[in-house]
């Protein structure tokens, strides 16, 4: 018999596809308090330029050295944040999300992020909350604040079709202290709550003086009913909110960015281009050959 949380992911991606939608389903970001204790909140900023940030004096948008850019790139997930339900059984239709980045200079294009969680040296998340389920640990999911060594910076997409591709002009001085940035990031340290995929991509924007909405603070209840099965998640109360980043909040962030005139969308620009995956081997969220080899970290 499968282990817990397999089971528990089966029955969850069988009520998904038992459900009635389309293949992607816009994500829901917000949900105040719910009767069994659900809640989720976006992170807010204090503010969205440093001081230092190179910006037109007139309309207060990024500028930029000719030829030097900033690109994000997301996949969205699609997670539904509304209840307990929505969340898990969005999760389960699609259990992972990414972000990465292009660095461009007038010399040098290059297209690079994190990936991890490969399950070398302890379990993948998913496992590890599995087995403490299996073994009645009082706590399973304090399984997610654990920190993987096992993360690498990965070169190019992937394999992966982004949903969103943005870009923003960068200075020559930017451009330099990203790429330091990417060359010195602990790639060997990777976590849910802490180091993912998202949080390389912010750090990067951060550098190039803008900041991001990226994190979510989710309350979990202390269990969790679905089909008819409990699932016991924490008894300590330090287990109750985990805060973290995610594909989809930044993707909703950058969209909104770029129809106020902040960077652009050339999601367009880079799915004609030859950047992109191989439309042939890219069979979207079922298919994507990176999570054969790991579980992304979003």
């Amino acid at each position: 018999m499968p282990p817990p949380m397999r089971m528990f992911h089966k029955l969850l991606l069988a009520t998904a596809l038992g459900s009635a939608g389309c293949a992607h389903v816009d994500p829901r970001l917000f949900a105040p308090m719910q009767p069994d204790g659900w809640r989720a909140q976006p992170v807010a900023i204090a503010c969205r330029f440093a001081s230092d940030a190179a910006l037109d004096p007139a309309t207060r948008t990024p500028v930029g050295n000719d030829g030097y850019n900033l690109y994000l790139l997301t996949k969205a997930a699609a997670w539904d944040y509304r209840n307990t339900r929505s969340y898990l059984v969005s999760h389960a239709r699609q259990p992972w999300g990414h972000s990465w980045l292009i660095l461009e200079s007038p010399t040098n294009r290059l297209e690079c992020g994190l990936n991890g969680n490969f399950g070398r040296e302890k379990p993948k998340y998913g496992d590890g909350v599995s087995r403490k389920l299996r073994d009645g640990d009082p706590n399973p999911i304090s399984y997610l604040w654990e920190t993987m060594s096992d993360g690498e910076i990965e070169i190019g997409n992937g394999r992966r079709t982004p949903t969103f591709v943005w870009r923003m002009p960068i200075t020559m001085r930017q451009h330099q202290l990203i790429y330091a940035q990417v060359m010195h990031w602990p790639y060997d340290r990777i976590g849910v709550t802490t180091n993912n995929c998202i949080d390389f991509v912010a750090d990067a924007a951060a550098a190039a003086g803008l900041s991001l909405i990226h994190r979510v603070r989710l309350t979990i209840p202390s269990d969790i009913k679905i089909l008819g099965k409990t699932w016991h998640m924490w008894t300590d109360p330090q287990y109750r909110i985990i805060e973290y980043s995610t594909a989809d909040l930044l993707e909703t962030d950058l969209r909104h960015l770029a129809r106020f005139g902040i960077g652009r969308d050339v999601t367009a620009w880079y799915l004609a281009s030859k950047l992109a995956a191989p439309k042939l081997k890219d069979s979207g969220s079922a298919g994507d050959r990176s999570s054969e080899r790991a579980e992304d970290v979003r």
